[in-house]
């Protein structure tokens, strides 16, 4: 029978090697330059996945102490970022944050991935791969 400190890890630890995983195919973190670098599978995101790995990727950089001085970001960093048009991102984001509880707003009115929220993305991220795969 399991006692109570068997379930006792540590969160962050599995955080970070899970948002490592998720974000690996999509981008690399320049420090150097507190930037985030697209690789060639981020073109072949949509542009709700390229909002998502976005936040993840200021999650991450966040986490790894770059001169980044908040983890969120305002829709109008998204929009530059991503080079995703504010057409689509200020609906997505809503959509992110009341419907699908990826992302939360925090008062600032700035957006993030909450914690809870990682498996969800990387759930999300694989059923894409998936379709993406069967049409090939």
């Amino acid at each position: 029978m399991a006692k109570l400190e068997d379930l006792v890890v540590s969160g962050k630890e599995e955080d970070r090697k899970l948002v490592g995983e998720i974000l690996e195919p999509y981008v690399r973190l320049d420090k150097g330059n507190c930037e985030i670098r697209p690789t060639e599978e981020w073109d072949k995101l949509s542009p709700e996945r390229k909002i998502v790995v976005y936040l993840l990727a200021r999650k991450a950089m966040k986490a790894l102490d770059f001169d980044l001085p908040v983890e969120g970001a305002k829709a109008g960093e998204v929009v530059k970022a991503t080079g995703v048009k504010s057409g689509t991102v200020y609906p997505m984001l809503r959509k992110l944050f009341n419907y699908e509880r990826l992302i939360d707003q925090l008062a600032d009115g700035k957006y993030l991935v909450p914690n809870h929220a990682i498996p969800k993305v990387k759930d999300m991220l694989s059923k894409e791969k998936i379709k993406k795969e069967k049409n090939e």
